[in-house]
């Protein structure tokens, strides 16, 4: 395993992590599910992803927070909902392929156990960038190595730390949006876009920035290649309803996610990637 000055493995209960600390921020990286659970810059030293006190670390059940990696599909999958939601890569071992340290931040690339599983009509390879500098820049490369075209969904599933939901606001959407707490009807997006219920939105958009605002602090958001922006906070009668969350959960987070949930297709031979940078 090579790992440079800046990185080094440790292991929380059953899980090991990559932590990251370089000259720009400090990071955390599980390798169960690629899962990136922290990021900290050093010019604020304010953490920017969330994760539950009540995540569970047995190596088995997917981790509550950070960024999990949703893929090949989204949700539920669309014929076979035997399957696990989400798919089936935030629950292997990740292997570490390279790790450099360049005048932009620590880059670390890695891969799941297996890119081919059940629920998958192709052959894919998977591949997770990130890169830990001012900014957290992950993109998720969706490589067709089958003869045929290749059809899947996926997102970047990032919950953001806050310091309350009832007082943040989310800038830079617009348009409809389809709700699935109402049965997937369609509504306006509130304009200022503030939340005081169970949110479950997915904004058929492709902006380039979105902006948290949580008492006058931003976080920044930048996507890349993806149809669509996923928002989602549970609010407390579902955190009371899910053994990895506190009842309270909902208050300090908010998933901004960057998504294909309109069918990503990608031909034999070619490369499709999903990108999200966090400032």
């Amino acid at each position: 395993m090579l790992l440079t000055e800046s990185t080094k493995i440790v292991t929380k209960e059953n899980i090991q992590l990559i932590q990251i600390e370089n000259d720009f921020a400090t990071a955390e990286v599980a390798l169960f599910g690629g899962h990136i659970i922290s990021f900290k810059p050093k010019h604020d030293n304010r953490e920017r992803l969330w994760v539950s006190k009540e995540a569970i670390f047995d190596g088995k059940k997917a981790l509550r927070g950070g960024i999990p990696i949703c893929w090949p599909w989204f949700g539920p999958h669309a014929t076979q909902p035997n399957l696990a939601a989400h798919g089936y890569v935030r629950t292997q071992i990740w292997t570490i392929l390279s790790t450099e340290e360049t005048e932009l931040g620590t880059h670390i690339s890695l891969q799941p156990q297996s890119s081919i599983d059940e629920g998958l009509d192709g052959k894919a390879q998977l591949t997770l960038t990130v890169v830990v500098g001012q900014e957290l820049k992950i993109q998720l490369h969706t490589t067709n190595i089958g003869n045929t075209p290749l059809t899947y969904n996926c997102a970047l599933h990032s919950y953001f730390a806050i310091s309350d939901i009832k007082q943040c606001e989310l800038l830079g959407l617009s348009e409809q949006y389809s709700d699935k707490t109402r049965d997937f009807q369609l509504f306006e997006t509130p304009h200022p876009y503030k939340f005081n219920e169970e949110t479950d939105r997915v904004h058929l958009q492709q902006p380039k920035r979105l902006s948290i605002i949580d008492k006058q602090i931003k976080t920044d958001i930048l996507s890349s290649g993806h149809d669509s922006i996923v928002v989602w906070n549970p609010w407390q009668d579902k955190c009371i309803s899910m053994d990895d969350m506190a009842s309270n959960s909902y208050l300090t987070m908010l998933c901004v996610e960057t998504a294909v949930t309109q069918n990503q297709v990608v031909n034999a031979g070619d490369t499709h990637i999903l990108e999200q940078i966090i400032i």
